[in-house]
């Protein structure tokens, strides 16, 4: 009894150390995807003012979920050094797709001499950065002034001008947009033909049978009421004849 007691003891040791790393690698590669152009992402919960927007049709790595705020990490491959902030949780949608390549990978590249500021608002200056330098982009921060891209730059973070680098676009992730709500064809007027085979005009043709019929009917009973005409006997007294 005591040997079947430890095998069972063992069992389920084993099962439990092999569970606990897949549960936990379960919780660590949850994904949920960015379904907006407008997903602040934030340094903290307290925060009034996001540190950028996050790219649409991409993904952040959940790693505490309440129902205001998400707790995520984002980028962290391709060479980009991984951040955590905090993102509304109404924001993210969950799509349940296969994730892979989760995040943008992006480097951009200074045009001419630019500056690398600290705030959104491109006042306080960090570091002067000369052309052709790379910077791994992070977000985007809308401005009145144009764009402002937050990226990462000699363990820096930051901000640089739209102006300052050069043009770029960044593609659709390859997963379906499954949170979108397909569009429904335009529909087509029928045509006559199509109108007739449907019996979309049965009334009318019944109505125009119906008024056939009936001048018939009225043209038959005015036949049927004119009456022939009586020829008039006219005697000629010819003196020839005989008395």
């Amino acid at each position: 009894m005591k040997v079947f007691c430890f095998i069972i003891s063992a069992f389920l040791s084993v099962l439990i150390l092999f569970c606990l790393p897949l549960a936990d690698a379960r919780a660590q590669n949850t994904y949920l995807r960015v379904i907006t152009e407008d997903t602040p992402f934030y340094k903290s919960i307290s925060d009034d003012n996001p540190l950028f927007y996050l790219p649409y049709t991409y993904y952040v790595k959940v790693l505490e979920q309440n129902s205001d705020f998400t707790h995520v990490e984002v980028y962290g491959e391709g060479g980009i050094a991984a951040i955590d902030g905090y993102v509304p949780t109404h924001y993210l949608y969950e799509d349940n797709l296969k994730v892979d390549n989760p995040f943008v990978v992006l480097t951009l590249t200074t045009t001419d001499t630019a500056i690398l500021y600290s705030d959104p608002t491109a006042t306080n200056h960090l570091q002067y950065l000369f052309a052709n330098r790379q910077l791994s982009f992070y977000g985007t921060m809308p401005s009145i002034n144009g764009n402002l891209y937050f990226v990462g730059y000699n363990g820096r973070l930051g901000y640089v001008k739209e102006s300052s680098v050069f043009p770029f676009s960044i593609p659709n992730h390859p997963n379906e947009l499954t949170f979108l709500i397909p569009e429904e064809p335009a529909e087509r007027p029928p045509s006559n033909n199509e109108i007739y085979q449907n019996g979309d005009y049965l009334g009318l043709k019944i109505a125009i049978i119906g008024c056939l019929v009936f001048a018939g009917i009225i043209a038959l009973f005015v036949a049927l009421k004119v009456k022939p005409q009586k020829s008039v006997a006219v005697s000629f007294y010819d003196e020839n004849d005989y008395e």
